[in-house]
This record gives C-alpha cells, structure tokens and sequence, in this order.
C-alpha cells in the first residue's frame, strides 16, 4: 500500500491542465513544421545574386543551404584560419556546466536530427559553390511563442561584401515566411560593430541592451537584441529583407 495522498478528480485536472500549459507554450509534441534540407537563392538567382536583375560581372552567387558531412575540411580550415578574427565573437561554454564541445561530426549529427525535429536549422553561407560561413537559427521555439534567435559568422575572404547581410535577409524572409514563425531575434555584442551594421542596414527594430545575456570568449557579455515580427514584413505595410535590400 502507497504512503502518498490519494489522487483526487480535482488533483488530475490540475495535473493536466499544467501539462496542457507547457504542451501549449513549448510546442511540445508537435510535428515538423518545414522542409528539410533546403536552398535558400534570392530572387531571380538563375540569372544573378540581385533580386530581379541580371548577375553583374563579377559579382558573387550566394546561397544558403544546409550543413553536410562534406563541409568538415572546407569549415576547418576556415575556422583555423580566421581563428583569431573569430574567437572573441564566439559562444563558451561556462565553467562548472559538465558541457563539452563536439566534434564535427558529431555536431552534424545533432543538428540535422534537430532540425527533423522543427528544433533548429544549421545553414551554410555558400559563395559561388564555396564554403564561405554559417548561420544557426537555434533554438526554434513552436507553441504560444513560435519564435527563433538566429546566429552567424563568416571567413574573412568574403567579409565585408555585403554577403552575410544577403543570405541573413534570406533567411529572415524563410523564417517568417514559408516556416511560419512570429517572431525572429538576432543578439549582438555592442561592440561588434560590423553585426550592428548589419542588423541596421536590414532595418531590424533594435530592443535595447540585454546584461550579461551569453557567455562569449569565457566570459559573460552584454548583447544588444534586434528582432523582426511577421506583420512587420509581411503586413500591408511591410516588405521582405531581400526586398529592403533590393530598394537600397
């Protein structure tokens, strides 16, 4: 015979109703909300990189796909290279956590089974057929939410080109477009002054400052949040990222 208190009518609803509110706020249970893998162009992508014009010579084809076991060495070698550009920018994990980095393939791995999941997507930034950076969109929140925060770096041979502000502005679009979320964030250090300039240069709405919010080159910083609602881009009033782009 059990010591605990008999279950009461009253104490199962309780009980389900709190797991109907969780169900409701994290998603929980939900089905693949999008198609996995995908390639993400701008418009007119058959003819140039400009959405609606024809490619200027010598102008880079971007695109944006999805991480493969293939990219290892190009994204190695990468990563070596600019490893002193990159690391102050870059997430670490906190002392005391138990957390350990992964390797490669093991990442890979991970994220593509989250991204089955509805849980995240691991894109590649692609530069005339070139390995050239990555943007996470991780985590994806579903439920009452249905929100995302979206993270990116690129190698320094094609910094600065305006090249990662196109395939953020592809991304953006995809995410409150076809995947069907609300909400969108991107966090940034406030002195990581070429990821303001993008994140302006998109006219995302800037928020305000966030204290201590990620813990980047072993410590933690502050991030300033800019965001984009669905309406805000897709309203009557609103156009798309790759749209804002093309106006100038």
């Amino acid at each position: 015979m059990s010591d605990s208190a008999p279950t009461t009518p009253a104490d199962s609803l309780g009980g389900e109703l709190r797991r109907a509110v969780a169900g409701l706020l994290l998603g929980a249970g939900t089905p693949a909300r999008f198609t996995w893998p995908v390639r993400l162009e701008p418009e007119g992508s058959q003819e140039g990189p400009a959405s609606g014009a024809a490619r200027s010579p010598g102008r880079p084809r971007v695109a944006v796909r999805e991480l493969r076991a293939e990219d290892e060495k190009p994204w190695k070698e990468l990563r070596l290279a600019d490893n002193d550009r990159l690391a102050p920018w870059e997430a670490t994990l906190p002392a005391g956590g138990g957390e350990t980095l992964s390797t490669f393939p093991v990442f890979l791995r991970r994220q593509t089974r989250r991204a089955r999941l509805a849980e995240a997507m691991p894109f590649v930034v692609e530069v005339d057929g070139a390995f050239a950076g990555q943007i996470a969109v991780d985590p994806i929140i579903w439920g009452a939410t249905r929100s995302a925060q979206v993270g990116y770096w690129i190698g320094s041979p094609w910094q600065g080109r305006g090249i990662m502000r196109l395939a953020v502005a592809l991304v953006l679009d995809h995410l409150l477009g076809p995947v069907g979320l609300h909400r969108v964030e991107i966090n940034v250090r406030p002195d990581n002054e070429r990821s303001l300039a993008l994140c302006r240069g998109l006219g995302l709405r800037e928020e305000g400052l966030r204290r201590g919010y990620m813990h980047i080159n072993g410590a933690w910083a502050d991030h300033v949040s800019f965001a984009a609602l669905a309406e805000e881009v897709h309203g009557p009033e609103g156009a798309g990222f790759e749209q804002r782009l093309a106006r100038g």
